[in-house]
This record gives structure tokens, sequence and C-alpha cells, in this order.
């Protein structure tokens, strides 16, 4: 799973419009591996591969794109689509492709790029330790955890400045969340190996490994604390998965990345796909060739009640 802070360039749909941008955002980008993996099944000649979808959301300008490089999954297809960018931050998960983030890609262009590492992941593996394991000490991480992203409701709610979302997220609420997640991590470390689960042995370990990333979001208020949109973003691609089964060849895997950016993009602006679809074909069939003007960020929507 991968976020990006700061991003001075798109991607580029092909034959539909150039989405490339020039502002400061925020994106993301999210793969989910196992049952949470944004694959999909495509026909290569005479058999059916595993191939993979990429999904991103860029929360400040509300956009969401997907998109499909040839059904892969490396880390070819992020550097691809990055470019010559200029990145502010990159968060992502554990994956083997994407921890090459704070080495290979900290070249003159990348070397003041901040490296985080989605919060919820971490959560999520002491929830595991906790649910699967049995492991009771896992509680007190989860309840620091918790309250972390609480603050972070709190923060939505009041709809405070970036500015102000910095200092909150480094004031003391915070730091003493975090050293109290910091002491009964080190002293579990210490523990020993036999009394801890082999869930809670792997969240403690990848917590001890990512701190420093799982925490750079307090230095800035644009960060985000983790990728949760792009994941509700993915969920209708999944669906569709379940019931359509395969795709024929990869330029239908193309052409459903394609809908599905459009259609993702409308609802997360709070807006009717059906009168987007209406006013863009209304548009086509006018002679409407200035495609950028029918992109949803641009084109007149009627707001969904």
């Amino acid at each position: 799973m991968l976020s990006v802070t700061g991003l001075n360039h798109f991607y580029y749909v092909r034959d539909f419009t150039d989405m490339r941008c020039k502002h400061s955002r925020v994106l993301s980008i999210i793969r989910e591996r196992l049952h949470r993996e944004t694959w999909c099944k495509v026909r290569k000649y005479d058999h059916y591969k595993k191939c993979y979808m990429w999904v991103l959301v860029n929360k400040a300008e509300r956009l969401v794109i997907f998109f499909y490089e040839d059904g892969s999954r490396g880390r070819d297809v992020l550097t691809n689509f990055l470019g010559d960018a200029e990145l502010k931050a990159l968060m992502s998960d554990g994956y083997n492709a994407y921890v090459f983030i704070g080495d290979e890609l900290k070249t003159h262009r990348y070397k003041d790029t901040d490296h985080q590492v989605c919060l919820a992941h971490v959560r999520a593996k002491f929830v595991k330790a906790r649910m699967e394991g049995g492991d009771k000490r896992a509680d007190v991480f989860l309840g620091n955890i918790n309250r972390l992203f609480r603050f972070e409701r709190e923060y939505d709610r009041e709809m405070i400045t970036d500015g102000e979302r910095t200092r909150r997220r480094q004031g003391l609420p915070t730091m003493e969340a975090m050293i109290n997640l910091r002491a009964n991590l080190l002293q579990e470390l210490k523990s020993e190996e036999e009394q801890k689960s082999c869930y809670m042995r792997e969240a403690l370990n990848y917590l001890h490994k990512f701190w420093n990333e799982a925490f750079t979001y307090i230095k800035d208020g644009r960060y985000p604390i983790s990728n949760n949109l792009a994941e509700r973003a993915v969920r209708p691609f999944t669906t569709k998965r379940k019931n359509s089964l395969h795709f024929g060849s990869d330029e239908g895997a193309e052409i459903a990345a394609v809908y599905h950016s459009i259609i993702s993009t409308v609802k997360l602006q709070g807006r009717s796909a059906w009168d987007y679809l209406g006013k863009f074909f209304t548009g086509i069939f006018n002679g409407c060739r200035d495609f950028l003007s029918l992109t949803p960020q641009n084109i007149d929507l009627a707001v969904c009640q």
C-alpha cells in the first residue's frame, strides 16, 4: 500500500484525457495482498493468469484512478508511474516491493521524501494477535493506537487547518500515546519468545522495524495516518471481480480501469454517476472533443441528495 503527498505529476489515462496535475496534493496508491489484494484474472493466450490492478486516490482533489500495467505488481509499475515527479511523502505497508522506497528511490530527487507506513496496517497486526493468537498483551498497543486514530477523527470533525493539525499531532496527548507504545514495545521485545504467539511476534517486529515510518505522519498535517480512503475506494472493484470472474484480455482490464476511475471519482465527490454519464455522452454526441472539460472534476454535475 502506498500513499504519495506533494506530487506534481498524475497518471495519464490512455485515449481518454490527460490527468496530469500541477498542484500539491495527497495521492494514495493501494495494492492489497492476499484477501485484500486488488487482483483480477485475465486471459493470456490459452490460459488465465492472476494479475493486479493499482488504485490511486487523491484525497485533496477527490480523485480516484485505477490503472493496469500488463497485470504486474512489481516495483517497476511504481517507478514508471512516478517518472520525474517530485514527492513530499510516500506511504506504504511492509510489502517488499515498497520497502525499497527508503533505499533505491533515495536519489537526489527523493532524498527529502518522507517514507510513511500505514498505521492501520500496524493496528491490524495487533488485532490479529489478540483475536487469533489470544494474546491479551496486544490490548495495550491497540488502546494507544486507537487513541491516535480517535484524535484524527476529532480533528476531522473540527475541520481544522493543516497547520493546526500539525501542531496538535505534535502535542502532549499524541506524545503520551507514542511514549506508552514505545515503552511497551521495548519491554515485549525483551520478554521470552515462548510467551508470545507467532502473531504477536509478527506485530511487535513489524512495529519495531517501521516505528519511524509509522509515526512520520505527525510531521505534517497533510500526511494521512492511514490508507483507509483508498481501501474503501477499491471495494466496488473487488465486488465486481467476484461477479465477472475474469477479463478476456489485457485491453479489457484497461477499459475496466478507466470505467472504475470515472465512477469512483464521481462517487468520491459525492455526486451522481447517472448525471455525469448523461452529461458526458450528451457532450460527446454534440461534438465536444475537449475531454479535459468532460472529466468528473470539471463537468457540471448535480450533487447527490
